[in-house]
């Protein structure tokens, strides 16, 4: 029999996350994140998302054992934006076991019909910087701390339940090419800059970061508005963001556009994969796990490609060859010989079509899937 405990203490949070970390403790490509940022975002206290967002989350038990793990997250900002009435299911993970998932997704399904929802997305988590979309494709690959994990039952389990396929993010994989390598890409980004009066900001220093994070936060409000889920980032929420990802930023893999009023039209952001050593400490940094994360933000020749933004006004112009070659060099001078993108739609025909200018290829394919009530 299985017995649904809602997590609600700082030991059941704790256990929360820890579960993940447990289930997939012998599997190689199951990379954590940092378990402390993992454990503030499910406390409301820490978590500036939950001024708009409603969340839930529980643990499936047998026998005083831990078998599965599941959150329901209503954003009602996305949920007005957007003109529907949905719930989310995240951070959803289980054994292979049919009464386990069943009970898990049965809990979120009726907590949704009793707030009135009338269906349900996932996985997704409060925003869309959070881990979204479930593996379908590239499970002998490993994975990288900035995204979800799972076992390939999982989507046996949800298909029983009646979820199908709403949206398919792909991750390509690239290795870094040579400065002769990108001579195309740096004469069309040459074109553009001169066309449009454009210039890269020069990010040298810790100052330097901090000018264009803001900028950047601005501009994913702007650049993201229309993809599938999200919701406006506000200043807190912001901040917050920043001061997450600002330690493992890579000065030389922050390319930042602008025009000639200095306001801001493009970005894309890479940092140095730190995904082994968080596999070696649990996800945490302390007493001795920031050592091995330390060592490989200094020495990495690994990267992700975190994120890339465009302004509405300055797409279909080429500007973004701008920044993949702005991006590419910074690699090449990081020393980085290989790049795991991080998930993108693939109806993003324009950045998706970048890639064929490098060497790459899709290694992975993730899901958020739906069910109607």
């Amino acid at each position: 029999m299985i017995e649904l405990q809602e997590v609600k203490t700082v030991k059941q949070r704790k256990e929360f996350v820890d579960f993940a970390i447990k289930l997939y403790r012998d599997d190689p490509n199951y990379m954590p994140g940092v378990f402390s940022d993992s454990l503030a975002t499910i406390t409301p206290e820490k978590n500036k998302a939950f001024n708009f967002c409603e969340a839930r989350f529980w643990l499936a038990k047998r026998d005083g054992e831990t078998v599965g793990r599941i959150g329901a997250i209503i954003n009602h900002r996305a949920n007005e934006k957007w003109a529907k009435n949905q719930m989310r299911f995240w951070n959803v993970d289980f054994i292979d076991d049919a009464e386990v998932s069943a009970c898990l997704l049965g809990a979120v399904e009726e907590w949704a019909r009793e707030k009135g929802c009338t269906e349900i997305v996932g996985p997704m988590g409060f925003t869309d910087l959070d881990l979204e979309g479930m593996l379908v494709d590239g499970f002998d690959e490993r994975g990288i701390f900035v995204t979800y994990y799972n076992h390939p039952y999982y989507l046996t389990h949800l298909a029983n339940l009646g979820y199908e396929k709403d949206v398919d993010w792909v991750e390509y994989m690239l290795n870094c090419p040579t400065r002769e390598g990108c001579a195309k890409l740096k004469r069309l980004s040459d074109h553009c800059l001169k066309k449009y009066n454009l210039h890269l900001k020069e990010v040298k220093s810790a100052k330097d970061i901090d000018v264009v994070a803001v900028d950047v936060m601005k501009m994913i409000n702007t650049a993201y508005k229309d993809l599938y889920g999200t919701s406006e980032l506000d200043e807190e929420q912001q901040a917050a963001y920043v001061k997450s990802f600002k330690p493992v930023i890579d000065k030389r893999t922050i390319i930042a556009l602008y025009d000639e009023k200095d306001e801001m039209v493009g970005f894309t952001v890479a940092i140095s994969d730190i995904s082994k050593a968080l596999k070696k400490s649990n996800g945490r940094l302390f007493p001795f796990g920031w050592i091995g994360l330390l060592k490989a933000l200094k020495k990495n020749d690994e990267y992700i490609g975190l994120l890339i933004g465009i302004h509405p006004e300055y797409r279909n112009k080429g500007i973004v060859t701008i920044l993949m070659y702005a991006l590419l060099d910074g690699f090449i001078t990081a020393g980085a010989k290989k790049i795991r993108m991080c998930p993108m739609l693939d109806d993003n025909i324009k950045v998706l079509g970048l890639m064929k200018e490098v060497e790459s290829w899709i290694y992975k394919r993730r899901r958020s899937f739906v069910k109607h009530l």
